[in-house]
């Protein structure tokens, strides 16, 4: 497990950068963390890693996005899931299958859809400081 301390948002997606450019697709990221603790300025911070050059938002009411990055980058929220059978018509199991990273925002909301092996990422605000994150990041079961 790495355990890391970022100061500020561009620390954070660097921080992402320097995450996903030691990945092999296929993976799965399932980043944990409360509103507002930098889960999707990770995702960007590894969107840009891949080349992505557009803006990334948090696809909250869509749900997934995808990227035309090389290899596949995918980044889902699922905040917004009533239940956990929505899961299936995201489609993120066919992703999954595919040589693809895949970042999940709030996997939570379906816990055991996940395979054993994903990556974590997890992070937390410093209280008192407004800007600074604990982020730890590990593979295989949650911590």
């Amino acid at each position: 497990m790495k355990l890391l301390t970022s100061q500020t948002p561009e620390e954070t997606r660097q921080i992402a950068a320097n995450f996903v450019q030691g990945l092999e697709a296929p993976a799965l990221i399932r980043l944990h963390g409360d509103l507002g603790a930098g889960k999707t300025c990770f995702v960007q911070g590894m969107a840009e890693a891949l080349g992505w050059t557009r803006a990334v938002t948090s696809p909250t009411y869509g749900l997934v996005q995808a990227f035309g990055t090389s290899p596949p980058f995918i980044h889902a929220d699922l905040y917004r899931l009533s239940h956990p059978h929505e899961i299936w018509a995201l489609g993120l199991d066919e992703w999954m299958e595919e040589a693809a990273l895949i970042a999940v925002e709030w996997s939570e909301r379906v816990p055991n859809f996940w395979p054993a092996d994903a990556w974590h990422v997890e992070l937390t605000a410093t209280p008192g400081a407004e800007t600074q994150r604990q982020i730890r990041i590990w593979q295989g079961a949650r911590i």
